[in-house]
């Protein structure tokens, strides 16, 4: 298992990997937020590490961007001193650094590895009905995008289709016309703090949703490619194409 780790180098960084290490982790280090931004979309990570102080020196802009990342894989805050160890607060305010770590690591070796999606994202609420691809309207759930890129979409909804599986989505404020959506990536109700749902790239799409989709991104400040063009949304492992993420 591979994380990413953001520190500056010293005696913590050093301490940071001892306990790492001991557990079996590869860690990814990178000394600020910008490296660990730009490292991402080429880097297969289960969750990454930021050294508070870090946070503490970030710009506005990176906080905004921290945000985005700590809603996509499992994280923790942490810092290092000689005399107490660790201090890392990840799900008990009762529990110590090290047994918080832990639970950490136990959430990133259940969390599927990808990488950092390449496309930007826009944050676009449309109104969704989704439903298997083998099953008809009737069965649909009522949901809603969170954002929208060209290749894909992130759905939120308490019932969330596994990963893998082809589902018919209808974005209401667009078309009438539904569209296939490949599953790549499902977040079940109550894991670790992140908002339940499913994010996914479009596998069939009418040339006229098509085209109104992309007016869509072009109002947000993107251009979406043409139906069946675009990369993956959701993050992908080491043996997929693409590294994108919702």
């Amino acid at each position: 298992m591979e994380l990413a780790i953001a520190a500056k180098a010293g005696a913590a960084l050093e301490a940071y990997k001892s306990f790492f290490e001991k557990q079996g982790v590869q860690l990814l280090h990178v000394s600020s937020l910008s490296e660990l931004f730009q490292s991402l979309p080429t880097s297969v990570i289960s969750g990454f590490i930021i050294d508070i102080h870090l946070v503490l020196k970030a710009t506005e802009m990176e906080k905004g961007m921290l945000q985005v990342l700590e809603g996509i894989f499992p994280n923790v805050r942490t810092n290092w001193h000689p005399p107490e160890g660790f201090r890392a607060l990840y799900k008990d305010s009762q529990q110590s650094g090290e047994e918080n770590l832990f639970a950490f690591l136990e959430d990133c070796r259940n969390f599927k590895p990808r990488a950092l999606r390449k496309d930007r994202r826009e944050a676009i609420n449309f109104n969704v009905l989704f439903w298997p691809s083998e099953a008809t309207e009737t069965a649909a759930h009522r949901a809603y995008t969170s954002d929208v890129s060209p290749g894909g979409i992130f759905v939120c909804t308490c019932h969330p289709p596994p990963e893998g599986q082809v589902v018919w989505v209808k974005l209401l404020e667009l078309d009438d016309q539904p569209c296939q959506l490949l599953v790549r990536r499902s977040l079940a109700w109550g894991a670790a703090r992140r908002v339940p749902g499913f994010g996914g790239s479009f596998v069939e799409m009418s040339k006229d949703l098509g085209k109104k989709l992309e007016a869509a991104l072009r109002n947000s400040g993107q251009t979406a490619p043409q139906p069946g063009k675009g990369r993956d949304l959701a993050a992908s492992g080491p043996q997929q194409e693409g590294a994108g993420l919702v």
